[in-house]
């Protein structure tokens, strides 16, 4: 298709993800046009530390939309630009930009950083731990951006001008504004979700300086226009209109699994964050997930995050020499329950599925000489998938849970999901796309370019995959005795 008059209404998303950058171009029946990616790089040189350069983000969304456009230029034509009706934007949460007067004053400190852990715990007893959850509906650790804030640019706060998440901060280069929304403001760590705005008085508990927060706008409202710098930085026209997005867990929860109380979605990436959602604040007696706002004002998530599993992944691949994929293939060769392996994959230095415990840490339970590389392998993906069901667990205790959405590398394993499948002991389907989140800023981009009703994506994702009776009977005796290991792991 050549003839740009005949052409579709495309809406960006774009998603600045913790390991890369990623574009896609959407038509308005909610079909895949285009995508685009380009990695970005951690500085890990500390115990803990995970800072990454807001210069790197910008050179990646350049090669991204090159990538891009490169590839709707061979489908749509060479004049494919011209149809972007609106932009939407999502990216990692929380992590940290301060911004001076026009530039940051130092790297992104990433919500992997985890050197302000024992420092903001040693601060925040039960009792304002749990005030701070009622208030946030967070249970407020060392990565979020206020107590971020305090430990890294303490001795350099006066310099700074306004505290940024990153996506908020691609925003800002994009439309030269400084904005955030909810899902987005609940990761400072100091956003009342009952009165929707950010808490003076725990603003203060952290040393905060209200002037330096953003302005909080509704959920997937029209932030304004794309700047001429950030038209130069997409390479579109300038004056397009940018949606303020949300954050990638929920942007890519509503593009898997919509605003559905009985799905949860599971998008399986660095961490794996599994949400829910519900049509109310409501929060766990025991804090045991965070209440995000959801894309949607009257919306919530219910959302879990386990630390290490996609690293963990590539950790275990990279130490045992394996090209990708190889642990999905070598647990296929272990029986369920991995001959007596348990495998708590706490590897990120700590863990914030439904545990919230910086303290816990990854063990191999039970290893003999009698086990295998496949053992191992086949231990490590039960032990991810034990914590996904600790985590379905506690939002079925008040919704019932029918189905789970996947995304990731693991859809690309039927042996690997099927054993999700039977660990879970619930349907589990199937979703493709290759950055749900950059999706979901897309389909926000599409609310706020025509109004319209938001298409349905679910006959674009894969047939679903049924627990097996026999098998999903071995999980569930297995799964206590994993929970008892897994205590174990402080």
């Amino acid at each position: 298709m050549s003839d740009t008059a005949s052409a579709p209404q495309l809406t960006l998303g774009v998603d600045l993800g913790t390991s890369a950058i990623k574009v896609v171009a959407l038509a308005p029946d909610g079909a895949v046009m285009g995508e685009g990616a380009a990695d970005i790089s951690t500085h890990s040189e500390q115990p803990l530390q995970a800072e990454q350069q807001p210069a790197d983000w910008l050179l990646a969304v350049r090669s991204a939309m090159r990538a891009l456009s490169k590839g709707l230029q061979d489908s749509l034509g060479a004049k494919w630009a011209a149809q972007v009706a609106a932009i939407g934007l999502t990216g990692q949460l929380p992590t940290l930009v301060c911004l001076g007067d026009t530039k940051p004053l130092g790297p992104a400190i990433t919500w992997k950083d985890g050197r302000a852990d024992v420092w903001a715990t040693s601060r925040i007893d039960a009792a304002r731990r749990a005030h701070m959850y009622s208030v946030t509906g967070m249970p407020i650790d060392g990565r979020y951006l206020a107590p971020m804030l305090q430990f890294h640019f303490a001795d350099r706060i006066a310099a700074v001008r306004t505290v940024l998440s990153a996506k908020d901060y691609l925003l800002f280069q994009l439309t030269g504004l400084r904005l955030t929304e909810p899902s987005t403001a609940a990761g400072y760590g100091v956003y009342d979700f009952q009165q929707r705005q950010f808490s003076k008085e725990l603003a203060d508990f952290w040393q905060l300086p209200g002037a330096l927060l953003p302005p909080i706008q509704g959920a997937n409202t029209l932030a304004g226009g794309l700047s001429a710098a950030g038209a130069s930085l997409l390479g579109l026209r300038e004056g397009i209109p940018v949606s303020t997005g949300g954050a990638d867990s929920v942007c890519a929860s509503y593009a898997m699994a919509g605003l559905d109380e009985r799905v949860v979605s599971i998008s399986f990436g660095s961490s794996a964050v599994v949400i829910g959602t519900c049509a109310e604040p409501r929060l766990d007696p025991a804090a045991r997930y965070l209440l995000t706002p959801h894309v949607n004002d009257a919306w919530y998530g219910r959302e879990m995050d386990l630390l290490a599993t996609g690293s963990g992944y590539r950790w275990l691949c990279h130490l045992f020499s394996w090209p990708d994929g190889a642990i999905d293939r070598y647990a296929a060769e272990s029986p369920p329950g991995a001959n007596g392996l348990f495998f708590p994959p706490f590897l990120g230095g700590g863990e914030q599925g439904a545990l919230w415990n910086p303290r816990l840490r990854g063990a191999i339970c039970g290893l003999e000489l009698r086990h295998s590389s496949a053992d191992i392998a086949r231990s490590f993906l039960e032990g991810v998938f034990f914590e996904a069901r600790r985590c379905i667990e506690v939002l079925a205790e008040t919704t019932p849970i029918d189905a789970v959405m996947i995304c990731g590398n693991l859809v690309h394993s039927l042996g690997s999901m099927q054993m999700l499948a039977d660990v879970l002991g619930r349907t589990v389907g199937a979703v493709t796309d290759k950055s749900p989140a950059a999706v979901g800023a897309a389909l926000l981009a599409r609310g706020i370019a025509d109004g319209a009703q938001l298409p349905d994506r679910r006959a674009r994702y894969r047939a679903s995959i049924q627990p097996d009776e026999a098998t999903s009977a071995i999980y569930a005796a297995l799964y206590p005795q994993y929970l008892i290991k897994a205590s174990q792991c402080e």
